[in-house]
């Protein structure tokens, strides 16, 4: 019997999204979003704030915490990031709101850009159209509204090439982020090669996407990292629980090991429900790099199983990348091995119907 991760009409006939394609496309989907973004126009001021607030949520809410924690050791202003309705007190003139909505649909999101108009305050606006382009195109304010063409599943957490090199795109044109041309042309390159490691096309024996789905099938992962990637690991986590419909964890070092180490013993099922996926960088510190040691071999002291992800781009930027499109690949590989069509997101828009009912 063929396995169906080497079934290409098993896969075709549950990808009725074409979750696949979209995950094939993530280098297409940088080229644009940082190609497009650097190409708008923005008042002059914009490059003279004090520090930057991303408003977003859900998978439109990625490129905020990635950009928090990679670029946290070059970053001259502070970067925060607001998954809520409203914008704190302290916002005012010398902070730039960001608002970021894949759908431009996103009720929290809107809130907060409507608020950051009323205030007067400095606005951008990134999604592929939708109210939030209207709302602050009617305010004069400047807005990326990207063509989502190579996003066919039309799934936020799949369009991150977008959103992320979008954002990364405006800070670049402010000269907020200094992100250097060839950086991102060499993780594009980077993520093309793998593409053609990962796809649906190549089989199982040759996948490690495909072999860490199977690993994972029937476990609970918790994901262990820190550093740069603590918004990469947040962006993997999320399409475990919409694309995989899967469920996972995660902790960041070094925070984990002052409390959830203790917590391995019970309930007694740890040891047969567990898996602690440890995403390891030789561009972690030193400190970091002897904790992802020592907390493995506490993990591997109480009995339950590990896995180690060892992420090899020469930048950080790269490894972000490198680890978001890995973690879309096994994620939809989970959806294939439990059965389900990974686009669908039945009881998420069930939640969203009732509380749209309920006022």
């Amino acid at each position: 019997m063929t396995d169906i991760l080497d079934d290409l009409n098993a896969i075709e006939n549950l990808d009725k999204g074409q979750s696949s394609l979209s995950i094939d496309y993530l280098a297409d989907q940088c080229q644009s979003g940082w190609e497009e973004a650097k190409k708008i126009s923005l008042p002059m001021d914009y490059s003279q704030v004090k520090s930057v607030l991303f408003c977003g949520m859900g998978g439109s809410a990625y490129g905020a915490r990635i950009i928090k924690s990679a670029f946290s050791d070059i970053l001259k202003i502070p970067v925060d990031l607001v998954g809520d309705y409203h914008l704190p007190l302290y916002v005012d003139k010398e902070v730039l709101i960001i608002t970021a909505s894949y759908s431009g649909g996103t009720e929290e999101t809107i809130s907060c850009a409507k608020e950051a108009i009323r205030i007067g305050a400095k606005i951008i606006g990134i999604s592929s159209g939708g109210a939030l382009c209207q709302i602050l195109k009617d305010a004069g304010k400047p807005f990326y509204a990207f063509n989502p063409k190579f996003n066919p599943s039309n799934q936020p957490r799949l369009g991150q090439g977008y959103m992320l090199m979008g954002q990364m795109g405006i800070l670049r044109k402010l000269d907020i982020l200094q992100t250097e041309d060839s950086e991102v042309k060499e993780v594009i390159k980077f993520l093309r090669s793998n593409t053609v490691k990962f796809s649906v096309n190549t089989p199982s024996d040759e996948n490690i996407a495909k072999k860490k789905a199977r690993l994972y099938q029937n476990r609970i992962i918790n994901i262990i990292g820190g550093e740069f990637l603590e918004g990469a690991i947040h962006a993997i986590r999320n399409p475990f629980h919409e694309t995989g419909k899967h469920f996972a964890n995660y902790f960041v070092l070094p925070e984990l090991n002052h409390h959830l180490m203790e917590g391995l013993s019970y309930p007694a099922g740890n040891k047969e429900n567990l898996l602690f996926l440890f995403i390891d960088s030789d561009l972690y510190s030193d400190k970091i790099r002897k904790r992802v040691e020592l907390t493995k071999e506490v993990v591997d002291k109480n009995d339950i199983p590990t896995d180690s992800i060892k992420l090899s781009s020469g930048t950080k930027i790269g490894q972000v990348f490198e680890l978001i499109q890995l973690g879309s690949y096994t994620t939809f590989y989970l959806a294939m091995l439990h059965g389900i069509n990974p686009v669908l997101i039945p009881w998420v828009d069930y939640f969203k119907k009732q509380l749209s009912a309920k006022g």
